[in-house]
């Protein structure tokens, strides 16, 4: 009874629960292995033990610590054979293994165990520094890995929209401990770490934190105006930003608003050789760091060159001593006026001007055989010319 309760244990530990198909029943007269021993690696086991005379081979099992079965069964059919190699390991894992002879009918021994645990993996990276460069770019410095077997390094970022850490750069060879992290949004908080790869690709734990925020945008521009009464030119102006290290004007062309000039004033003068034209601005601070306040929050303002001033009311009085007009300007603009007297005909056409100050204006050169053709334009204290009031003056 004994006998038969050794075999069916034998059976128990060499066999398992997840072998993929059934082990013969152990001999418990078979000679076992002695000195059954694990050497740990960080991602390896060597498996050692004294040979064993007279059998044609081992069977090796490896327990699964979360099913709390033992697995597959290694066939190793040298009898000469003292190691073997369990690749693909976990660094700082406890392992378990069996060993047992077999015959030349595959019948086992009885098993013997070891365990042992992975050597750690290799320290964490050590980070140094991280700083702000400029805009959207910041800079990690971390100490070289002292480990020589650490072959390069990855730089992880958080993705705050996904919740997870993303890849986002792979330095090499091991003194290569810094990276310059470009095209990232301005006033926002990011949080990098970093990890060490050895040349057979084992990972260390992931470094401490860095935690950076980039150089925010200025204050959106405010209190944005733009004259409407000037000649040939627009005149922008703004309230400061504080710590604002220069200010772009964008103007609109097309439906979309380009840059057209730098300044570090509070105003700006945009020379439009054009009367009457309307044009559309927007302006932002810059930062020392060449941070933007935000364009699409930006009041957009328009603005207005000065129109010619209306053409002239002009009534007029023939007397025997000439005549005589009399002027009004619509729009009280005008301070002088430009009389043009059309004299002969389309082939011999002549023209007499005359610049009046006043309002008044009498012409004592008169034929009276002909009708005479009068153009009066309004000037304003700009020296821009109205359209002319045409007057025919008929004897």
């Amino acid at each position: 009874m004994k006998k038969w309760v050794l075999l069916l244990i034998s059976l128990m530990i060499i066999t398992g629960c997840a072998i993929n198909k059934p082990a013969p029943k152990s001999n418990p007269n078979l000679p076992k292995v002695t000195n059954f021993k694990a050497y740990p690696d960080r991602n390896a086991m060597a498996l050692k033990w004294n040979a064993v005379k007279g059998i044609k081979g081992y069977f090796i099992q490896k327990f699964d610590f979360k099913t709390k079965k033992w697995g597959k069964i290694i066939t190793l059919k040298d009898p000469y054979q003292t190691l073997y190699v369990d690749t693909d390991l976990k660094p700082n894992t406890l392992y378990r293994y069996r060993i047992a002879t077999f015959d030349k009918n595959k019948i086992p021994s009885l098993a013997v165990e070891t365990e042992q645990k992975t050597l750690p993996t290799v320290a964490p990276v050590i980070p140094l520094e991280i700083k702000r460069l400029t805009k959207g770019e910041v800079k990690i410095i971390f100490r070289p890995h002292p480990n020589e077997r650490v072959n390069s390094y990855i730089i992880q970022r958080f993705n705050d929209e996904k919740a997870k850490w993303e890849n986002i750069a792979t330095l090499k060879p091991r003194y290569n401990v810094e990276y310059i992290d470009k095209g990232l949004v301005d006033g926002k908080i990011y949080k990098y770490r970093i990890i060490a790869v050895t040349f057979d690709d084992l990972y260390s734990a992931p470094s401490q934190e860095l935690t950076i925020s980039t150089y925010p945008k200025p204050p959106v521009v405010m209190n944005v105006k733009a004259t409407v009464d000037l000649p040939k030119k627009i005149q922008i102006s703004w309230t400061p930003v504080k710590d604002a290290a220069y200010y772009k004007i964008y103007k609109k062309k097309f439906l979309i608003f380009v840059p057209i000039a730098k300044t570090k004033n509070t105003f700006y003068i945009d020379k439009i050789d054009k009367d009457g034209d309307t044009e559309y601005y927007k302006v932002t601070a810059v930062s020392i760091h060449q941070t933007e306040s935000l364009l699409d929050k930006t009041p957009e303002v328009m603005g207005k060159t000065l129109d010619i001033p209306a053409k002239p009311i002009v009534s007029t009085n023939v007397t025997d001593n000439g005549v005589e007009f009399i002027m009004n300007s619509p729009d009280n603009r005008a301070v002088k006026y430009l009389v043009v007297k059309e004299l002969g005909n389309i082939l011999n056409k002549k023209e007499q001007k005359y610049l009046v100050n006043g309002n008044r204006f009498l012409d004592k050169e008169i034929d009276k055989k002909h009708s005479v053709t009068y153009k009066i334009y309004a000037i304003d204290k700009y020296g821009l010319i109205s359209k002319p009031t045409e007057v025919e003056v008929s004897f």
